[in-house]
């Protein structure tokens, strides 16, 4: 008996133990089984995978559909599972498999998982086996809570979210599912998304296995952006089963993510690069001591005059700053700073960023490539060497500074989602002013401003043309504009343009229908698709737009001034056959060649696409606009800028869709283009 009673007390203080280290710093997000709609926007995962998390209900009933993974917007793809770690009724559920629970849940913490090996899907509980069928079908893991079907929120809370692209055994989970994960995981190098959301902040939560330009980082949004109810939030997890990293610090990972931003000649702290160090645990910190730095990748040393090395705080968009290793360095090939055991930085539990940035030359030679690479850091002197996402070929080039060029230009195009307001009300539209101002755009075309637009124009100082202060376009000048007429305010907002080289150039501010049927922009990924339909179908609605647009407010301005140069640039909602050919099929999910009319049409009217005439390789540049936000459309191109008159040339034309806090969110479905021109 008292035996029994030691062991009692033992457990009970055990508990108490990891209950308390799970409160100390360990949080859930807690959604409201309405609205809340965490995106994190994942591509397809084929094959094998694990999707495994913890979950709580709210204590209310349990409603038909509760996604705890779902695929979230343009999902309906018909070749994946759309909700394959599901509650129906309460009861835990993979759909496509239709293997279920044989009991409803409880409103304590369970950990619940799937797994598929490419034959056979497994149904977890708690660690254990419940069921499984001879069934396989790949998944698209996009959002945390909900699906694309509003009724499927989850009411409860959600921790731990791991997404695999291996088949996790229950040993594994087993052995894993009470604690925070670690390098020494098994699995750990088929680890896509580790959510834990202890960082959320600024409705950002970290993917903290993300890497590159397709992160997927979670936004946290609702889906009626409009609306009023709260967002997710976190919560002090009190899963008593979970124990928290009570442990002496170790490196969880490092990841490098360059910046795609091109430089200003004379720019001053340009951000070239973060490095992502997480660490766990709170014992014994672990301290940065050296960060060596490969500039071979460089063109031209002479164009960097200084670099400098900052810890950056533990969020994408911190302000903070502490410059490590002095105030700067003159760059080599190679580089090593090194700080003495006094100085060296201490990190703290979790996310850490130490940025790079650089002050480029006046003189700097433009169109020359800045590019590092972290070739290896030291944490309490040992080395260590971060990954990176070597898929990319997009580098960052030195561009002219158009304030002190009087013949260049740079035009910026984009739809920025209804108004910008996805990420919040104030913070959405607040991201959309910070970018445009990174970019040293002189002229900015727009599509979807919904009233954002007298915020931008008054807070950045553009002169601006729209036909209301609600419309959907919106175009903005640092130059004189006038207003040319326009035969439909909703797709066409033109004016002409005096620069300060006293050069005129005519701007039509352009969005056009997108097909009605098939609305192949947002669902090209799905199987078994006619490709003639898209192309009848855009010549019926936006390739008519375009006509009358070309027609009746273009051409009779040109006819007056026959050597006025033109910039037509917005959202098109159409792709490019200069895209879409048998080469790129493969970037299409098999679809190519299509003959789209709208890109014919502009070239037969003389317009020049800027972007496809720099980079003229469609398989090494397939630069997609739409949707940014969601990894399995990123090779459609539906945004543009076509120009056309003598004097009028394009240097530079960049897709961005990275922030210009490196690692943080974007804020648009849409992506930006970019385009530096000449006009002599």
């Amino acid at each position: 008996m008292k035996k029994i009673k030691a062991l009692l007390v033992a457990s009970c203080l055990i508990l108490m133990a990891v209950t308390a280290r799970s409160q100390a710093g360990n949080f859930a997000l807690c959604l409201d089984g309405k609205d809340n709609n965490p995106c994190i926007g994942m591509d397809i995962i084929k094959g094998q995978w694990t999707l495994e998390a913890w979950i709580k209900g709210d204590g209310k009933p349990w409603k038909n559909t509760e996604a705890i993974i779902g695929t979230g917007e343009y999902g309906e793809v018909n070749t994946i599972d759309q909700l394959p770690l599901m509650l129906k009724n309460g009861r835990l559920y993979s759909s496509k498999a239709d293997i279920i629970a044989p009991a409803a849940l409880d409103d304590k913490w369970h950990h619940v998982a799937v797994s598929c090996n490419g034959v056979e899907t497994k149904l977890y509980l708690d660690a254990k086996e419940i069921a499984s069928k001879k069934s396989a079908t790949d998944i698209l893991p996009g959002e945390i809570g909900t699906s694309d079907i509003d009724s499927t929120g989850f009411g409860g809370c959600i921790d731990e979210v791991r997404i695999w692209t291996c088949a996790l055994s229950g040993a594994i989970l087993r052995k894993w599912m009470h604690q925070p994960l670690a390098a020494s995981h098994p699995n750990f190098d088929k680890l896509k998304g580790y959510y834990n959301f202890d960082d959320l902040k600024n409705n950002v939560s970290l993917n903290l296995v993300g890497k590159g330009v397709q992160a997927y980082h979670l936004r946290n949004t609702r889906k009626k952006y409009n609306g009023d109810l709260p967002l997710a939030y976190l919560v002090k997890n009190n899963n008593p089963l979970f124990a928290g990293p009570n442990k002496k610090q170790e490196l969880f990972n490092a990841i490098v993510i360059q910046s795609e931003w091109d430089a200003d000649q004379n720019a001053k702290n340009d951000e070239l690069l973060k490095l992502r160090v997480v660490v766990s645990g709170s014992h014994s910190p672990l301290k940065l001591t050296a960060l060596n730095l490969d500039f071979s990748g460089s063109t031209l040393l002479g164009d960097i005059t200084k670099v400098h090395i900052y810890y950056a705080g533990q969020s994408p968009r911190s302000t903070t700053r502490v410059e490590l290793f002095g105030t700067g360095k003159i760059p080599g090939k190679s580089n090593s700073f090194t700080a003495i055991p006094a100085h060296a930085f201490t990190l703290k539990n979790g996310v850490n960023y130490f940025l790079v940035t650089l002050d480029v030359s006046k003189n700097a030679v433009i169109g020359n490539t800045l590019r590092a690479k972290v070739s290896s850091f030291r944490l309490n002197g040992n080395a260590h060497i971060p990954e990176e996402d070597q898929t990319e070929n997009i580098f960052k080039l030195i561009t002219p500074n158009s304030a002190t060029s009087p013949n260049t230009v740079k035009l910026l195009q984009w739809n920025i989602w209804h108004g910008g307001v996805h990420m919040g009300k104030i913070a959405g539209p607040n991201r959309v002013k910070e970018l445009i101002r990174k970019t040293n755009a002189d002229i900015v075309t727009m599509e979807e401003a919904y009233g954002t637009q007298t915020m931008l124009a008054d807070s950045l100082g553009f002169i601006m043309q729209t036909a209301s202060l609600k419309e959907n376009l919106a175009l903005f000048s640092r130059f004189p504009i006038k207003e040319n007429p326009s035969n439909a305010k909703f797709n066409s907002n033109v004016a002409t343009v005096t620069l300060p080289n006293n050069k005129k150039v005519l701007v039509g501010n352009w969005w056009l229908r997108y097909a009605y049927k098939h609305e192949y922009t947002g669902s090209y990924p799905n199987n078994g698709s006619d490709t003639k339909e898209w192309a009848a179908e855009d010549k019926e609605l936006g390739a008519v737009d375009a006509q009358t647009n070309l027609d009746r407010d273009i051409d009779p301005v040109l006819q007056s001034d026959p050597v006025l140069p033109v910039i037509i640039a917005g959202d098109f909602n159409s792709g490019s056959h200069l895209d879409w050919t048998a080469k790129a099929a493969f970037l299409h999910y098999g679809y190519g060649p299509v003959e789209f009319p709208i890109s014919r049409l502009m070239l037969q009217r003389g317009y020049t696409d800027s972007y496809r005439i720099l980079h003229p390789d469609e398989v090494a540049y397939p630069a997609g606009t739409f949707a940014a936000i969601y990894g399995h459309m990123q090779t459609s191109r539906i945004d543009y800028v076509y120009y056309k008159g003598p004097g009028l040339k394009a240097m530079f034309s960049k897709i961005i869709r990275t922030a210009p806090e490196i690692d943080d969110v974007w804020p648009s479905d849409h992506s930006a283009v970019l385009t530096v021109f000449e006009i002599n």
